[in-house]
């Protein structure tokens, strides 16, 4: 065998990867049997669209999608919750806790905490995972068009992680995001924290703490792997 050939083997296919909001019922369930499928596999959690229950580990499916498409295959999606979130839910935090960051942070003028998103659900197919795709998405789904989508108040972001995910997705990214408070462990996380590891909610607020290449990428756009 040549050595042009045994190069020609080893070179790395290249991908271009679509994100897109899932505007079509088809697209939203097509991304809620992903979110389903990863988190049932990975973590033993179920998803209903009306009700929660934290001892029987089950979570509300988000309310929007941005999806990465590949040759016309949802390989990954990012939800956004536009109300209900888990720091809410799981964190206890309060509109007084978020205002009292804007304030530190000199935004209470421009922001409130009664108006909040989170980005949540999170998920690659196993296939596509180590290929840089996930911190792609990550970067994308803080874009305006899809975090601002439909609003009529100017929304913040929370979200509510592991501080090892924080590390390598939203610090890799300089995306900023501003502890809150810790989250109290619950059954329903009893996966997600290897060794009861700090759990925290986080607040982002999005002209400050998202990077320019970030919150102005334009949705639908389209990136190489």
């Amino acid at each position: 065998m040549s050595l042009e050939l045994i190069q020609a083997n080893h070179v790395e296919q290249k991908y271009t990867v679509l994100f897109k909001i899932a505007e079509s019922r088809s697209e939203t369930r097509q991304c809620q049997s992903l979110v389903s499928e990863v988190y049932y596999k990975k973590l033993g959690i179920s998803f209903s669209e009306t009700e929660y229950d934290i001892e029987a580990k089950i979570e509300l499916y988000p309310h929007h999608y941005l999806m990465g498409v590949v040759n016309d295959e949802i390989v990954a999606c990012m939800g956004l919750y536009l109300h209900s979130t888990n720091p809410e839910r799981y964190g206890k935090v309060t509109e007084q806790d978020i205002d009292q960051l804007l304030i530190e942070a000199g935004a209470a003028n421009r922001y409130s905490g009664k108006h909040i998103r989170e980005l949540s659900k999170f998920v690659v197919k196993d296939e596509w995972r180590k290929k840089g795709l996930g911190k792609l998405l990550m970067g994308a789904a803080h874009s305006r068009d899809f975090i601002h989508m439909n609003e009529e108040q100017p929304h913040l972001l929370v979200s509510c992680a592991n501080t090892s995910i924080f590390q390598y997705f939203s610090d890799t990214l300089e995306i900023r995001t501003r502890t809150i408070k810790p989250v109290p462990f619950y059954k329903i996380h009893e996966f997600y924290r290897a060794d009861r590891e700090a759990m925290e909610s986080r607040l982002t607020i999005p002209d400050i703490d998202i990077p320019a290449k970030w919150y102005n990428a334009t949705i639908p756009g389209e990136y190489q792997l």
